[in-house]
C-alpha cells in the first residue's frame, strides 16, 4: 500500500509538469500571428451579431429567430469554436504526422465546406424568412418554426467552427514548420 501511495505522489508533479508544458507551448503557439488570429476567431460569432453581416435578428427585430435568440446562436457557436479550438490543438501531433501537405488540403477542404454551411444558412435563412407565413402558414409563436430553426443554428455553428478549424490548421502548420 505505501508503494501505491509513493506512485501516486510521483504522478502528480509529472502531470504537473506535462500539463505546464503543453499549456506554455499553447501560449506561445496563440502568440504567432496565426495563433493569434485562430484565437480571435473562437469570437467571429461574436463579430458577426456586432457587425450584422450574417443575418441573425429575433422576430420582433424584422428577423426570422423566434425560439432560438440571436445571443443564444451566439453563445452556442462561440462555445463550440473554442472547443474546435482546443480540440484540433490536442491533436496537433496527428496532424503534423500527416505531413504539412495534407494539412493545408484539410484546411482548404473546412474553408470549402465552411462557405458552403454560409450558403445553407443564407439559403434556409430567407427561406424561411419569406414563406414561414405564407406558404407554410406559421404563426408568430408556432413551435414549428424549430425546424427551421435548429437547421439554422447548425449551419451558423459549423461555418464558424470549419472557419476556426481552418485557421488552427494553417496556424499549427506555420508554427511547427519553425520549431
Amino acid at each position: 500500500m505505501k508503494v501505491k501511495a509513493k506512485d501516486k505522489q510521483l504522478e502528480s508533479p509529472k502531470k504537473a509538469a506535462v500539463f505546464l508544458k503543453e499549456f506554455r507551448e499553447f501560449i506561445t503557439f496563440l502568440g504567432t500571428l496565426w495563433g493569434l488570429l485562430a484565437g480571435i476567431s473562437v469570437f467571429f460569432p461574436l463579430s458577426s451579431t456586432l457587425l450584422k453581416v450574417i443575418p441573425l435578428q429575433a422576430y420582433e427585430a424584422d428577423g426570422v429567430f423566434n425560439h432560438l435568440s440571436p445571443p443564444l446562436i451566439t453563445s452556442v457557436s462561440t462555445v463550440i469554436t473554442l472547443f474546435v479550438v482546443l480540440s484540433t490543438y490536442g491533436r496537433r501531433n496527428e496532424y503534423m504526422g500527416i505531413g504539412t501537405r495534407i494539412a493545408r488540403r484539410q484546411a482548404w477542404v473546412s474553408i470549402g465546406a465552411s462557405m458552403a454551411a454560409l450558403v445553407v444558412y443564407m439559403t434556409i435563412h430567407q427561406i424561411y424568412g419569406e414563406y414561414a407565413y405564407d406558404v407554410f402558414g406559421l404563426g408568430s409563436d408556432d413551435p414549428l418554426k424549430l425546424f427551421f430553426e435548429i437547421p439554422l443554428l447548425i449551419a451558423y455553428t459549423t461555418f464558424f467552427s470549419l472557419l476556426t478549424r481552418a485557421f488552427m490548421l494553417l496556424g499549427m502548420v506555420e508554427f511547427y514548420r519553425d520549431n
